[in-house]
């Protein structure tokens, strides 16, 4: 049987990565260029395609503007081929929703050149997600193709691959890599011999694959010619694009094989588990912008809209445009040259700037519709149901009296005001005629005063004196400035002050705590407050000189070493949140861990504090960490300081232990964690990933004899890792700390230790024992050991039961994305209920992912994905529609499924409003249709 030999000239295209970005495009240009002249001039190079994503098209573009004809002409022939990704991310540390927005902005931007590629094309990403599959399906892509992650038990060149839910999407698995065809032989001998090695596994009837480029490849121009020579030697050389070959191995027909869950083995390719904590200051970066946009942006957006809002869509186009920009494996990773990673940063800059700015402006028009009496109070925004959170924001230093914060239903929620006062400041002040007084005023527009917000504006005439008194700060207070504007106007138009005053004063600042109850609701809610008598409040705190407790948890501090009890349990952590420093002789791709742990050389004790709503207890520990010696082999050198200051807090009335960690950092080469001793025998870490949760065997894989790279400890999480043993379960949440992992020491006791820091100063090393040979150029990273400050935060819970049961992760996600608070004035609006919400989920299990509007429609979405165990009903609300939810594809096209059916356990929905255009009455009453 003759076999066909399907031949993809292709190039895998880094934006960004030993070189920085502005020096890969450029290359990029050199090479569409050559492109474009050589296609146009020799029809018979037929084909090729420009990686998977379409942002290099728009790099390219942005040069080369005048040649956007010649590249759409040939898109549209499907000689050149795009898409459907718009960057190729890393899959693990980016948040699950990036990923489906780098599909439609890839898709909807390929398809308006001329088309896209509808394989799920995954050239380079170090692993892949569970739920890829139910992605890509929902996307309408019909297959994956990718290379590294698939284990030994895959046996040949095709498979079936099923996500959590029960999706499954055919593969087309580079067993030889992305790189099978680069540099084809021009001479036919060479070539078949080049071929036979790509026939290992193959069935007889199964095409065989070169895939005709790597990493920043250029055309090879001699690829028909090479394939003409070879041709009658017992092949049928084609050359294609991927497409091309989907569709044969398709005819073939895809092995029966299927593979459940996530692909992280090392047996055939390295996975380079290691860039889960390089460079960990990339990764909380990325977790807080993400927050911004998708917890806080898009919901206040789409609910603001909803209430006849302005529109922030651009700028949330713009925010997702610079995020995305940073996700890709080589960037997010931290696998890269420092000015790689330095450029990074503005972009997270510039994408949170926008995001909290739509953020303030939605409040500011959501505000305005709230009728709020005197004296004013907080405007909440809870971006997560079903879980209890700690309110903490910034209130005039006037509040000092407030002991509680009434909610719209009436009942009194304790609060502190913080007696320490950020001092305000007179930021003008002058004296002028009453005319220049009002000239002043032209420079107070659109609320703000400079960079600030005006919050209140006032006049006196005492005389023929004006005062004119601006107060400035962060609060979203309704100001009528025209109508002071025309007030000073008359003044000065008919004469009626010699002289004025014009002051501008930043008011002073004080910090209010408070722990906010449970709500089935995602959306802004009114606290008035309280002064006098302090409410009724669970049971209080108690704190002696070295421990702190409240009804959940006993912190106490003795002998260096911290320890925690459940006392409704007694269940207990000993030494918990114990520091260590390991040394890493590693590289930014993988760790390389020497035997043996720093503990801290000194302990120092400062207070156990009790504030009324919380209580604090604080320590200070240093470590003298001795550098590498010249062979890398043990730590010898002279000793770097590393300086550690802990907080440990707990909450009146929540069952959680938070804490922040301060490092200082000036040691090199090595791994900061902190360990927590699990109280009982684990089999198993269950950790949040993306539209996931998973259960991960702690009996680590064992390694294959002859893979580069050995199989993977550390594990990937979102935003916690549960443990249970013995029908109790301990769980650590994190604000944007992806690597954990379960160690045993030598009496068999388990400890999860949670990533802080891996400090090394190479780009990739050869001489590794975790891995061999080089993962890219060795070029030293300075940047990489994370000298300076750095802050961490987690927390602790202990429960009874399964996760599930014990509301764990939405207690973990208010955790990690806690209420937005501003203050404001009393004034009238038109909703006298006190909230605003925008959705109401009936079921904890039903988890949202999305909360925005289209990019494509403009219609509001809400995704959402089923983590119970059981089919569940979405039960979605959402009040200030008058239309019901219709079903939607992940490309936000109708599916005409049922809206209200029940969800399979890790289904992801999608979900739209096709009109909204609510009357006044039904946005104020409260009235909504839903699912």
């Amino acid at each position: 049987m003759t076999r066909t030999v399907y031949v993809v000239p292709h190039c895998h295209w880094d934006r960004e990565w030993y070189q920085p970005h502005e020096l890969f495009r450029w290359r990029l240009v050199q090479m569409i260029d050559e492109l474009l002249d050589h296609m146009e001039a020799h029809p018979e190079f037929r084909c090729f395609n420009l990686d998977g994503q379409s942002i290099v098209i728009d790099d390219y573009l942005e040069l080369r503007p005048e040649n956007e004809g010649r590249l759409r002409s040939l898109i549209q022939q499907g000689r050149i081929v795009i898409g459907p990704w718009w960057v190729q991310p890393d899959e693990f540390l980016p948040s699950g929703e990036s990923h489906i927005r780098s599909f439609q902005k890839g898709i909807r931007f390929a398809e308006r050149l001329g088309g896209s590629l509808r394989i799920g094309h995954c050239a380079d990403q170090f692993g892949h997600i569970a739920q890829m599959p139910q992605l890509m399906a929902g996307l309408g892509l019909t297959s994956a193709c990718l290379w590294r992650g698939v284990p030994d038990s895959v046996p040949g060149w095709s498979f079936h691959w099923e996500s959590p839910d029960g999706t499954r999407i055919p593969v087309l698995y580079l067993r030889n890599s992305y790189s099978s065809g680069w540099r084809l032989p021009t001479d036919p001998v060479e070539l078949i011999e080049r071929v036979r090695r790509q026939e290992r596994d193959r069935r007889p009837d199964e095409p065989a694959l070169l895939m005709n480029g790597t990493d920043h490849s250029r055309i090879e121009r001699t690829v028909p010619q090479a394939l003409a020579a070879a041709a009658g030697r017992g092949y049928d050389f084609q050359m294609v694009t991927l497409a091309e070959y989907e569709r044969a191995q398709f005819a073939a027909g895809i092995d029966d094989h299927v593979h459940h869950g996530e692909l992280r083995s090392p047996d055939n390719s390295n996975v380079l588990v290691g860039v889960l904590s390089a460079r960990m200051n990339i990764k909380q970066r990325d977790f807080r912008v993400a927050a911004q946009i998708e917890r806080y942006a898009e919901p206040l957006e789409l609910l603001s809209w909803l209430h006849d809002g302005p529109d922030a869509s651009p700028a949330l186009r713009q925010a997702w445009r610079l995020q995305l920009e940073n996700s890709p494996h080589d960037s997010i990773c931290g696998c890269s040259v420092d000015q790689t990673h330095r450029e990074m940063l503005p972009r997270y800059d510039r994408a949170e700037q926008l995001a909290r700015q739509v953020s303030r402006e939605s409040m500011a028009h959501l505000v305005k519709r709230l009728d709020v009496p005197a004296p004013g109070g907080l405007a909440v925004f809870r971006p997560v149901p079903h879980a209890a959170a700690v309110l903490e924001c910034e209130v005039p230093a006037d509040w000092l009296g407030t002991t509680a914060l009434r909610r719209p239903d009436g009942t009194a929620i304790l609060c502190t005001v913080e007696e320490w006062l950020q001092p305000g400041e007179v930021l003008y002040r002058e004296r002028m005629t009453p005319e220049q007084a009002l000239r002043h005023l032209d420079f107070i527009r659109e609320g703000r005063y400079d960079a600030h917000y005006v919050e209140d504006m006032r006049w006196e005439l005492a005389g023929r004196h004006l005062r004119l008194h601006t107060v400035v700060g962060d609060a979203l207070t309704v100001v009528d400035d025209e109508t002071v504007r025309r007030e000073i106007h008359d003044i000065a138009a008919n004469d009626l002050a010699d002289t004025a005053e014009v002051s501008v004063v930043r008011t002073g600042r004080r910090v209010l705590r408070a722990v906010l109850p449970p709500d089935v609701s995602v959306g802004v809610e009114l606290l008035t407050r309280v002064t006098g008598k302090r409410p009724n409040a669970p049971l209080g705190l108690t704190t002696t000189q070295k421990s702190i407790a409240n009804e959940f948890h006993h912190v106490s501090f003795r002998n260096g070493r911290l320890r925690i009890r459940d006392v409704r349990t007694n269940l207990e952590i000993k030494n918990a949140n114990a520091v260590v420093s390991e040394a890493d002789r590693g590289d930014e791709y993988n760790a390389d861990i020497l035997p043996g742990a720093l503990e801290p050389t000194h302990t120092t004790f400062f207070a156990a504090t009790d504030f009324g709503t919380h209580a604090e207890l604080w320590y200070t520990q240093i470590f003298n960490v001795p550098m590498l010696n010249e062979k890398r082999s043990k730590r010898t050198g002279r000793a770097r300081f590393l300086h550690v200051d802990v907080t440990v807090t707990l909450w009146r009335g929540l069952n959680r232990v938070d804490f922040r960690v301060k490092v200082v950092n000036h040691a090199a080469d090595h791994r900061l964690r902190v360990l927590f001793p699990l109280p009982f025998i684990a089999p198993s870490a269950i950790t949040e990933n993306q539209f996931h949760v998973a259960e991960r065997s702690l009996t680590p894989q064992p390694w294959n004899g002859r893979s580069d790279e050995q199989p993977p400890t550390a594990f990937p999480q979102k935003t916690f890792a549960a443990f249970e043993g013995n029908g109790l379960g301990l769980a650590v949440f994190n604000k944007g700390l992806p690597e954990g992992e379960v160690v045993t020491d030598k009496k068999g006791r388990q400890s999860y230790a949670l990533t802080l820091l891996r400090c090394v100063g190479w780009l990739s090393r050869n001489d590794l024992k975790s891995r061999r040979g080089g993962a890219g150029p060795m070029i030293a990273t300075p940047d990489a050991q994370m000298q300076g400050t750095h802050t961490f935060e987690f927390a602790l819970t202990t429960y009874r039961g399964t996760w599930r049961e014990a509301n764990i992760q939405p207690m973990a996600h208010s955790f990690a994305y806690p209420p937005l608070a501003y203050v404001t004035n009393a004034h009238e609006g038109s909703v006298t209920s006190g909230a605003i919400p925008l959705i109401t989920l009936a079921s904890p299990s039903i988890v949202p992912s999305a909360m925005h509007r289209s990019d494509e429609t403009r219609a509001s979405i809400i995704r959402v994905y089923n983590s119970a165990i059981a089919s569940t009903p979405p039960g979605i609300t959402i009040p200030a529609a008058t239309t019901p939810l219709a079903a939607i594809d992940l490309l936000d096209r109708s599916t005409g499924d049922d809206a209200a059916r029940h969800l399979r356990p890790w289904e992801i929905a999608s979900f739209t409003v096709n009109s909204v255009s609510p009357s006044p009455a039904s946005r104020e009453s409260g009235e909504g249709v839903g699912g």
